[in-house]
């Protein structure tokens, strides 16, 4: 029979079955338990303690248990005495009454017990929640198990926390909520039986705390005699167990999902099925399945089939989460509209950009930003180049509203853009305690008010435009207009009040509002008039004054902007009536000279003329609040641009501020020897008749080439601004002419649009002077000449129009622009074009492009002659046995290209050639350009010094400048120019400075005090050998290498310095002196390093000899390590030496293929150690001499 007991009635039912050796267990129990209330749970885990208790000491009571026979048996008679056998009979004549054998009776018979135990089993699967009563009188058997506990009719179920277990088991098939069958596989048992998985699951359950608990994918084992949660598998799913102390604890973060604790040593826990939840038993169509059959139909559809009973499940069921949905349905997240406003103004502002406009303003303004008031929704609107201005205006905008109201601006609401996230915009706010709130990014409606406001400004602007009958370019004066009539309008967020009588408190006039682009006449005041002249002038309205009085208006004729309070408003026309009337005042009077007006088509030009005259100088130049309010950068609530007095080309007068960021000492101006810098100077300078000469000339050049023609710009396209640059012509100290140049300002191309491809090789110095090394060894002719306007010659595969010049614009054609059909300087193209038409011309010619250097061409001529040209930009080289053929190449080159024969070559990018050809010798001396820089960097008297780099320099990073004030006074000394001006000397003729500079040359971004004393040093050995120079023709035509390292010379990242130096026809041609790329371990990897690097030297050197037709038996480079040379044809030292860089092991495959060869020498005849380090005077001498340098 099944009976429901409750928590108490288990616990003393419990307790009277125990044998009397508990009695003094169930007295304790008895006499503690809280407020006299005994609990099931305390009694079963006090009897299993006992228990385990008694079977530690070996106690034979120590099972409580069990059943005893405590009432009447059947089988005793009335006098107490029962009919049992007597001990005494043996057990051979005994028999079983169940498997019918002798020598045992029934209860010890092991197949009975093997049924009874099956049929117990059987019971309690079929009824595992009820209380097992004898039939043996009145005993209890309240045990199911040598294993289990008591087990009363309880709604709650029994599960095993383990934490070894794979998966969640479980025997019971009603358990679960989704059921597949099907043979998964078998599962290994704690005995090392083997149980089948017939099924897989989800289980849904309601644990002991009230939460609802997921069990997915649960195997259905039969044989398994518990039910298992795993431990493994919840924490996959988010959840967290703690087992100890005797209890577990299920967490999902801080919420307590499950409790258990143990139980004959395990962790328990009860848990009941949820009753609301269909059994899978009977229906495998769970509603995910149909959501998938349905083609993921939402929950609410399932929903109502479910209703409707055409879907066969309980309706209400829950979905689980479907990740498809998600990648196929998701979208964002509704907006709620937000009624809540701040109480007071300036509480929150908001704030945004818009544009870029597709046409430039008056002003030539492409952006318009807005700041909204949360409180009034007044709206503030500013008009600007570039969105870096925005800071600027924002500041100015804080500025005056805080004075306005009296009040702190307390939050900016802004998107994410560049313009409001710079480190300065977030200082500011910072430092005057605004707090910065930004929009998630792409989420504009954070900002919804900003964009309204932005949308319904275009809006306004889009109409007011179309009804004036007024170009897209007044879209700035619209943008202000619009935002003062906004000011006016009614607000639906303030319940229709009006957006500035909010502001400022008081009533609103409309007496003045007139219609937007109508026509006007304004008064023209009599000291601006002649007495016959007219005393109105017709304009065009074209908004409203505020802090200045007034309306604004545009004059056609003038082309300019003019504020006026006396005008008289014709409502009813546009600018398409003031045409008219014009056009006929103009017929009836018949007046040829009165100047005609312009119809709305070329307004659009018109005004791009003001604009080039106005504003285009000074386009580049924005920096700080000056230059955005004379530049155009107009405020809706603010005065308009003041009034410009004359109509003709004028240059803005804006103060000029000298750069911040850059000191004028760092650069040296191209013009430093007192040559005009613009076409303004030139009209003042004493010189004007020789420069305007010049410029002619230049001008005569262009026109010669056909460089442009007078086209009209095309809508879309922008014209590129010029310049005129002046250069005095020097051959030492005597002068040659006077230079100039019309440069464009290339600059302001945008790749795609005005160019592409941009290279264009050079000349390497090293091959500049193999050259004149080989001319002086051999007596050559050496020819020099110059290319006028070269980049003129190249032809342009672009579109590109520049605005006419300055000085010399084309009378009546004041309004077209320049169509180039060539390149001209400046252009980013035109150095490529150059070669590209150069190039073709010396390949028609016969000669051939050196591979090695493309800008070196060689033709060789039957007889066994050959010719040399090396080509710079410019500036060209030639170099032949014979001077008649070089004349006749000379007289090639004047027939395609305007050129001027500079003779025999006696200055080549600032080096002086000197030559004694009986002697054949050749110098190259930097001499004034030492003198020069000297003299620039105020060292020109000071005391000269033996070496390079003293000794007692140790420079390092620990002698740059940490505090704000050591790099202040940093600021000021002009490091970088003159490391950079010491690296053209080193780079040219001086490779004794090429340590020197390579290690000043390393703290160029945070120099210290230190390093520049350094750099002063250097200035001072230049100072006592100005007059060393490259000398060429002491020896024959060899090429020769030395290479050297420093190990671990630098001080910071302890890498080693390599050095390497080449010689031909006794003098240097190419050296090199900089750090590893990496740090070596050891002397000898740093000079195999080194040998690597001179090695690929050397090769290209041997390319460019062979490729003029030069060669010579062998290469050598000399080392001085002998190690390192082992280690280049010695493979055996792979085992010491593996840590190196695979590619400096290419030095041993082209030691082996003997394409160069390595030979030791000694060090102190090693010229290359003068580029690793420090060396004293007499080794520097040394070094110098084998360099081919010398002083006279």
């Amino acid at each position: 029979m099944n009976l429901v007991v409750d928590d108490e009635l288990q616990a003393l039912l419990l307790l009277s079955s125990l044998p009397n050796s508990w009695e003094t267990l169930v007295v304790s129990l008895s006499n503690s338990a809280p407020n006299g209330v005994l609990q099931l749970a305390m009694v079963k885990d006090s009897l299993f303690n006992e228990e385990t208790r008694r079977k530690d000491m070996g106690k034979d009571d120590a099972q409580a248990l069990v059943t005893e026979n405590r009432g009447r048996s059947k089988g005793r008679n009335s006098k107490g005495r029962g009919k049992s056998r007597s001990q005494s009979q043996t057990k051979g004549k005994v028999k079983c009454f169940y498997y019918d054998k002798e020598g045992h009776i029934k209860r010890n018979c092991k197949a009975w017990k093997n049924k009874q135990k099956e049929e117990t089993n059987q019971k309690k699967a079929d009824d595992h929640n009820t209380t097992a009563v004898s039939s043996d009188e009145d005993v209890v058997v309240l045990s199911i198990g040598e294993d289990e506990c008591c087990h009363v009719v309880d709604p709650y179920d029994e599960w095993v926390v383990d934490s070894a277990a794979s998966y969640h088991v479980t025997p019971r098939r009603e358990f679960f909520t989704s059921y597949k069958a099907g043979n998964l596989g078998r599962v290994k048992m704690g005995n090392k039986s083997y149980a089948d998985i017939v099924g897989i699951g989800d289980i849904c359950v309601e644990t002991n705390t009230g939460y609802t608990l997921k069990l997915k994918d649960v195997r259905h084992i039969p044989d398994m005699r518990l039910n298992l949660i795993s431990v493994s598998v919840l924490d996959k799913e988010g959840y967290e167990s703690h087992l100890g102390n005797g209890k577990w604890k299920l967490f999902k973060g801080s919420l307590v999902f499950a409790r258990g604790k143990i139980c004959c040593t395990l962790y328990k826990t009860q848990v009941k099925l949820c009753r609301d939840v269909v059994n899978a038993a009977q229906d495998d169509s769970t509603p995910d399945l149909w959501h998938r059959w349905l083609a993921h139909m939402s929950e609410k559809g399932l929903q109502i089939l479910a209703k409707k009973s055409l879907i066969p499940f309980t309706k209400g069921m829950p979905l689980n989460s479907c990740d498809y949905c998600l990648f196929g349905k998701q979208h964002r997240v509704s907006f709620r509209r937000s009624s809540i406003r701040k109480s007071n103004v300036l509480d929150l502002v908001y704030s945004d950009v818009c544009g870029p406009i597709e046409v430039e303003s008056l002003g030539g303004n492409r952006y318009f930003v807005t700041f909204i008031d949360d409180v009034s929704r007044k709206v503030w609107v500013y008009v600007l180049k570039t969105k870096d201005q925005v800071f600027q205006l924002f500041k100015k905008f804080h500025a005056m509203v805080e004075r306005e109201k009296g009040k702190s601006l307390k939050c900016l609401r802004i998107d994410n853009g560049g313009e409001y996230t710079s480190n300065e915009f977030e200082n500011y706010c910072s430092e005057y305690g605004i707090r910065h709130e930004k929009t998630v990014p792409g989420t504009p409606q954070h900002n919804g008010v900003a964009e309204r406001i932005n949308r319904i400004i275009v809006e306004k602007v889009r109409c007011m435009l179309r009804m004036a009958n007024l170009p897209k370019s007044f879209w700035a004066e619209a943008v202000q207009t619009a935002c003062y009539l906004i000011n006016r309008s009614l607000s639906v967020p303030l319940d229709f009040d009006i957006p500035e009588r909010v502001w400022t408190g008081e009533d609103v006039s409309y007496a003045h509002l007139k219609v937007f682009g109508c026509k006007t006449f304004a008064h023209v005041p009599k000291e601006q008039r002649l007495k016959l002249d007219d005393k109105a002038t017709p304009c065009i309205f074209v908004g409203y004054g505020n802090a200045e009085f007034g309306y604004k208006l545009w004059d056609p004729k003038k082309k300019k902007m003019i504020r006026s309070r006396d005008v008289v408003f014709h409502e009813n026309e546009n600018i398409k009536d003031f045409e008219k009337s014009e056009k006929l005042k103009s017929t009836i009077e018949g007046v040829s000279d009165h100047t005609p007006t312009s119809s709305s088509s070329d307004i659009a030009t018109d005004i791009e003329e003001v604009l080039v005259e106005n504003y285009g100088d000074e386009q580049a130049e924005v920096n700080g609040d000056d230059a955005i309010d004379t530049e155009g950068v107009e405020q809706g609530e603010q005065p308009i641009p003041p009034e410009m007095e004359e109509p003709q080309v004028r240059r803005s007068t804006r103060e000029r501020h000298q750069s911040t960021r850059y000191s004028t000492s760092e650069y040296v101006l191209i013009t430093d020897e007192g040559e005009p810098e613009s076409f303004q100077e030139v009209q003042s300078h004493k010189d004007k008749q020789s420069w305007m000469k010049a410029m002619h000339e230049e001008m005569d050049s262009l026109h010669k080439n056909d460089t442009y023609e007078l086209v009209e710009l095309p809508k879309g396209k922008k014209a590129l601004r010029n310049k005129w640059v002046f250069k005095l012509k020097k051959n030492g100290e005597k002068l040659v002419k006077y230079k100039a140049r019309l440069v464009v300002q290339g600059f302001n191309q945008k790749q795609g649009i005005d160019f592409d491809e941009i290279f264009s090789p050079v000349v390497k110095m090293s091959s500049i002077r193999v050259i004149l090394g080989l001319t002086a060894s051999l007596d050559l002719e050496l020819e020099q000449m110059d290319v006028k306007t070269a980049f003129l010659h190249g032809d342009l595969e672009e579109e590109i129009y520049m605005v006419q010049l300055e000085g010399f614009e084309a009378k009546g054609k004041e309004h077209k622009v320049c169509r180039l059909k060539k390149s001209l300087y400046g252009l980013k193209q035109a150095p490529r074009q150059w070669y590209k038409k150069f190039d073709s011309f010396m390949v028609g010619q016969g000669y051939t492009r050196t591979d090695a250097n493309h800008c070196v061409y060689v033709r060789k001529f039957p007889n066994g002659k050959f010719i040399i040209l090396l080509l710079y930009v410019d500036d060209m080289l030639i170099v032949g046995q014979d001077a008649n053929m070089v004349g006749s190449l000379k007289k090639e080159l004047f027939k395609s290209f305007d050129m001027k024969d500079l003779g025999p070559a006696r200055q080549i990018l600032g080096m002086q050639i000197l030559r004694d050809r009986k002697a054949k010798k050749l110098w190259l001396s930097q001499e004034k350009y030492v003198e020069r820089v000297l003299e620039r960097f105020n060292m020109k008297h000071a005391k000269p010094v033996s070496t390079p780099l003293g000794g007692h320099f140790k420079l390092s990073k620990k002698s740059c400048p940490s505090s704000n004030k050591e790099k202040e006074n940093m600021a000021s000394i002009p490091y970088s120019s003159a490391v950079g001006s010491l690296m053209y000397a080193m780079v040219c003729t001086r490779p004794d400075i090429a340590h020197a500079v390579s290690v000043v040359s390393r703290f160029m971004v945070n120099p210290g005090k230190e390093h520049w004393e350094a750099v002063k040093w250097i200035f001072r050995y230049l100072r006592g050998s100005s007059k060393s120079c490259l000398s060429f023709g002491s020896s024959k035509p060899v090429l020769e290498g030395y290479t050297d390292a420093d190990m671990a010379g630098d001080l910071d990242g302890r890498k080693s310095t390599s050095g390497f130096l080449f010689t031909f026809a006794g003098g240097a041609v190419s050296w090199q002196s900089k750090l590893q790329k990496c740090v070596a371990l050891s002397t000898t990897e740093a000079e195999y390093i080194a040998a690597t690097e001179a090695g690929k030297e050397m090769l290209w050197m041997k390319r460019f000899l062979q490729d003029l037709g030069l060669k010579q038996d062998e290469y050598v480079v000399h080392c001085d390590s002998q190690s390192a040379l082992d280690l280049s044809k010695n493979s055996t030292y792979h085992s010491q030496t593996k840590h190196i860089d695979v590619r400096y092991h290419w030095l041993r495959l082209i030691v082996d293929q003997q394409l160069m060869q390595l030979r030791k020498i000694h060090t102190d005849k090693n010229p290359a150690d003068m580029l690793t380090k420090v060396v004293p005077k007499e080794k520097l001498e040394l070094c110098a001499g084998s360099a081919g340098m010398n002083s006279n």
